[in-house]
């Protein structure tokens, strides 16, 4: 028999039980749609910059809207905000798989993908804080991983089951009208959490006032500009190497393409090993020590590639390179857990959508642009030494929040 002490206390907690399943099932939908509409977007207009257009038209919202969401999260219930988000989107997905069958044209794809985006907008801040309220602060790293974890493995299955209904079947409805299902049962699983006051309690202001004052109350904390510092350094960091990894391989290393997906298996094998070991480790783990840990290694790591000329070299590196990957994300998301206000989950999500993604795009730009005037190894050297400094200016945030906190701590009371 399994002794009940042992059993880790969110493996118990159908709470929780019920979100990471909501996570899990509508992650791999979403990997099932994105690789869909990509395919589909690429049978009709054989487009590098029609692609382009679908990219940014899912990028929008978030950097749009994603503070906008964020306060509205922050002065709703969290919980059935999560529930309307994926009726909505599973609605969407419906209306797309139909439109499809019609064969519609491009700005109709467009308007669903950007809708759907927008929508997922006010997803992820809500279940941000209502995992906050669920999950108890020691347990966060443990979840956290467990999130992280299977959303490696619904991207791959979700992609991977793209692939081979568009290419045996040959249509695009049939994933789409999967993911809608995914969206519609993740709501049912969240409609499950019960017991939950996960509505912020909070003064009655306008919108623009509750932007203000979280954006005041993050430049005010050392520690959520930390990670602020930390999530933008390491997605500027990783960006070029997405864009750069088929050159590369191809046009610098003189190695076949067919090696490209082999070379990629090493990352996702290096995320579940990631993911598996903070899991077991999660109790022995120190959240910010296991971040710059993991951003200084991977900077050197990054800045080390140049010197990685043969698959199995690459293969490794890769491993290696999901492996810190997934253990910084988790560290990441964990510390938000713990440092970041409850009231204040939904803003600052929204900033962490909007900040990283527009970093995303310059680490992009500056990817091509650069890689193609001073070499792609320049890129991977300079992308090492971008991630280095933001890991040393992260340091000196994190260590200044720890500052404050004992001298908050040693100050008496006031009679």
């Amino acid at each position: 028999m399994i002794n009940a002490a042992r059993v880790p206390a969110i493996a118990r907690d159908r709470r929780f039980l019920a979100l990471w399943g909501a996570h899990s099932i509508s992650t791999l939908g979403d990997a099932l749609t994105t690789l869909t509409l990509i395919l589909l977007v690429t049978e009709k207009t054989h487009s590098v910059a029609a692609i382009g257009g679908l990219t940014l038209v899912i990028a929008v919202p978030g950097i749009v809207i994603g503070l906008l969401a964020g306060a509205y999260v922050d002065r709703h219930d969290r919980r059935r905000i999560m529930i309307l988000s994926d009726a909505l989107r599973a609605v969407l997905l419906l209306a797309l798989a139909v439109s499809v069958v019609s064969r519609p044209g491009l700005p109709v794809l467009y308007l669903i993908a950007f809708l759907q985006a927008a929508v997922g907008t006010f997803f992820e801040p809500a279940r941000a804080g209502l995992m906050q309220v669920i999950v108890p602060a020691e347990e966060q790293l443990r979840a956290n991983s467990l999130m992280q974890t299977t959303t490696v493995i619904g991207e791959l299955t979700g992609a991977t089951a793209a692939g081979v209904l568009v290419a045996t079947l040959h249509t695009h409805w049939i994933a789409f009208t999967v993911d809608a299902a995914t969206f519609a049962v993740s709501a049912l699983l969240i409609a499950m959490i019960r017991r939950t006051d996960n509505t912020p309690a909070c003064e009655p202001q306008t919108t623009w006032a509750a932007i203000t004052d979280g954006l005041r109350a993050v430049r005010s904390s050392p520690a959520l500009r930390g990670l602020l510092l930390v999530f933008s350094a390491l997605t500027f960091a990783l960006s070029p190497m997405a864009v750069l990894l088929a050159p590369y391989v191809v046009d610098t290393l003189h190695i076949s393409t067919g090696w490209i997906g082999v070379i990629q298996s090493g990352d996702t094998a290096g995320n579940l090993i990631g993911g598996v070991l903070v899991l077991v480790l999660a109790k022995r783990i120190n959240p910010r020590l296991m971040i710059i840990t993991g951003m200084v290694l991977l900077a050197a790591l990054i800045a080390a590639l140049p010197l990685a000329a043969t698959v199995v070299a690459l293969l490794v590196a890769h491993l290696i390179f999901g492996l810190l990957t997934v253990s910084i994300q988790t560290g990441i998301g964990a510390l938000i857990q713990t440092e970041v206000d409850n009231a204040l989950m939904g803003r600052f999500m929204g900033l962490m959508s909007i900040i990283p993604s527009t970093v995303s795009i310059f680490g992009m730009a500056f990817a091509g642009s650069f890689g193609a005037l001073l070499g792609i190894q320049t890129v991977f050297v300079t992308c090492g030494a971008v991630l280095a400094v933001g890991t040393a200016l992260a340091w000196s945030q994190f260590r200044r929040a720890a500052r404050e906190r004992v001298a908050a701590t040693a100050e008496p009371a006031v009679p």
